[in-house]
């Protein structure tokens, strides 16, 4: 029989090991679900679960027993995720928090239907089958707690909610240690009760805090549409100006070509040439070398061409775009305008000349456009989450430009990687497109 124990114990440790660091994995979104990470996941479980049982030859529940698993778990989720050591305690301690919840209020919840005082502490204080028979039950309630979770909540993990989610979750470990010490005294229906009385103000508190970080998000999300359409305003306030000025030009096309022929005719083909000058200026300043045919394109290029000029950033240009595509142009402005300002910026921060370059790539790939912006940089780049986090000051305000450009590669289907190499800083936006098929009337 002692064989037996040991085995029971040691699968109900490797499953509560390995259900804590996949239930990690989920609330930081982890995308990779790569064979490597399998292995390493199941082969930590089992390692933890060796010492685990080690802990419990001396003593079955002991809560240094808890707290090593709580380190054990955070540090795995840590090396495993590559995610922030705080962020993985938190996770970890929660999922404790839950995984004790769980096994005391069914220990609570039986002992109470088989109206046996003593029920918990022969589960918790020697090897019985009263004792394996309780962590079947336990561990199946684990399981179907863990898919249920996986597959119909979908939780985004708030790092700007840290602090909330550290305070609820020590305030629920605090009252569940709390009916622990009860329900190991005696097993009643008031210990059920009072796990019943927990278990609302426990749901309450998380609920009110998600409603709380819903409300922000929308909030937020509001100021970003604001800051976007802001942003998408500067950047074709070049555009619209040119525009006007050439609407000006073919408005007055008539006292145009007679001031035009009065000087012809005058035989002052100077003063001719100097008066068609100032009327293709509109055109020549909006498009002064056509790069790909896009109007969009051309104009940023153009635009941003000129400020890269005045701060001495030398400059390499290799691009095309696809005809009739499905991208819209304001979604090619907020990539290529904010990418490029922030290969600008990075630039005018660098001391040394020899660092100060940009080049723009666009290429068409099958049916993939890719957008590839390349800098000299001198300062790394602050990554979190492999997400790129702003450099400036104001990091409310000026990281709504970073989330733009996130938010329009998202439409496509898109993915955005960065690399960091040697005194240089690689951004590489990919985007879907489809060709479509646009019919022009043309007026005879």
């Amino acid at each position: 029989m002692s064989i037996l124990y040991f085995f029971v114990e040691l699968l109900a440790s490797v499953l509560e090991g390995y259900i804590g660091i996949r239930f990690a994995g989920t609330i930081l979104e982890a995308k990779k679900e790569r064979k490597q990470t399998f292995l390493i996941t199941v082969l930590a479980a089992v390692v933890m679960s060796g010492f685990v049982v080690i802990f419990n030859s001396f003593e079955l529940f002991s809560y240094i027993t808890v707290a090593f698993g709580v380190v054990g778990i955070s540090i795995i989720v840590n090396f495993l995720y590559k995610c922030k050591f705080s962020q993985a305690f938190l996770i970890s301690c929660f999922y404790f928090m839950c995984l004790n919840y769980i096994d005391f209020l069914a220990i609570t919840v039986v002992g109470a239907i088989l109206q046996d005082a003593d029920y918990s502490k022969i589960v918790v204080t020697t090897h019985s089958m009263m004792r394996i028979r309780q962590m079947v039950i336990c561990k199946g309630v684990l399981v179907l707690t863990y898919l249920f979770a996986k597959h119909f909540i979908k939780f985004k993990f708030d790092t700007h909610s840290f602090k909330h989610y550290m305070i609820l979750t020590m305030g629920g470990t605090v009252g569940i240690v709390y009916l622990i010490n009860n329900s190991l005294n005696v097993v009643n229906y008031t210990d059920v009760f009072n796990w019943g009385n927990f278990t609302i103000i426990i749901i309450l508190s998380w609920v009110s805090v998600y409603l709380w970080q819903k409300s922000k998000h929308e909030e937020d999300m509001t100021k970003f549409m604001e800051m976007r359409n802001a942003l998408l305003e500067e950047n074709y306030k070049g555009l619209n100006a040119a525009y006007s000025a050439n609407a000006k030009v073919y408005h007055d096309f008539n006292n145009h070509i007679n001031v035009l022929h009065q000087y012809l005719q005058n035989g002052d083909s100077i003063a001719a040439l100097a008066y068609l000058e100032s009327l293709s200026e509109p055109i020549r300043v909006l498009l002064e070398k056509t790069w790909t045919g896009n109007d969009v394109i051309d104009v940023i290029i153009n635009s941003k061409l000129k400020k890269m000029e005045d701060n001495n950033i030398k400059t390499s240009i290799n691009v095309e775009f696809p005809n009739n595509s499905d991208i819209v142009s304001s979604d090619i402005c907020t990539i290529l305008s904010n990418l490029l300002d922030n290969a600008i910026e990075a630039c005018m921060k660098n001391i040394y000349d020899k660092n100060k370059w940009i080049n723009i790539t666009i290429r068409i790939i099958n049916a993939m456009l890719v957008f590839k912006i390349e800098n000299g940089n001198e300062i790394i780049p602050t990554i979190n989450n492999t997400r790129l986090l702003t450099s400036k000051d104001d990091h409310r305000f000026h990281g709504w430009g970073l989330k733009s450009v996130e938010s329009a590669v998202e439409k496509y289907e898109g993915i955005v990687q960065h690399t960091i190499m040697d005194n240089k800083f690689q951004v590489v936006v990919t985007l879907n497109y489809n060709i479509v098929n646009r019919i022009t009337d043309v007026s005879e």
